[in-house]
């Protein structure tokens, strides 16, 4: 009698804990599949996301903080309008890609703007000029394959 007692104590003793390899081989495996059909969606609402943002900053913030630093100096020149100055007007010191931008020629009535892009996507750039052209705060935008577009804007 007391033998069971000591076999029965064994066996729960040996009883299985945790998982075994090859519960955590198939757990794994299905982790890597659900993470590589999900992955590159979320990747790409990034980059949409990444583009509305650059379209809403190139379309409405710039020409904004252009026309109100005009109204704040009555001239439209090279010493006027400069990046510093529309930082001052809330324009943020990067693209939304976190490179640089830069004022680039300035007449006596047109702004240019050189907004560089560092997309995944290989369309953002025509696609960001097409929809600028399509606008009235633009004078035009063109696109240099797709690490930068020039947006012109009116000065008056």
């Amino acid at each position: 009698m007391n033998r069971k007692i000591r076999v029965s104590t064994a066996a729960k003793r040996m009883k299985q804990q945790g998982f075994t390899l090859l519960e955590i081989v198939v757990a794994i495996a299905i982790v890597a599949l659900l993470a590589a059909a999900i992955l590159p969606g979320l990747m790409q609402n990034k980059e949409d996301a990444k583009y509305s943002t650059a379209l809403t900053q190139l379309e409405k913030d710039f020409p904004s903080a252009i026309t109100r630093q005009v109204s704040r100096t009555q001239t439209c020149s090279a010493t006027t309008i400069t990046k510093a100055l529309l930082l001052e007007r809330g324009l943020p010191q990067t693209t939304v890609w976190n490179t640089a931008w830069s004022v680039g020629a300035v007449t006596s009535n047109l702004v240019t703007i050189n907004y560089t892009i560092d997309s995944t996507d290989s369309k953002t750039a025509s696609d960001l000029a097409t929809a600028l052209n399509a606008t009235n705060n633009v004078q035009s935008a063109t696109a240099t394959g797709n690490t930068q577009i020039a947006v012109s804007y009116r000065c008056n």
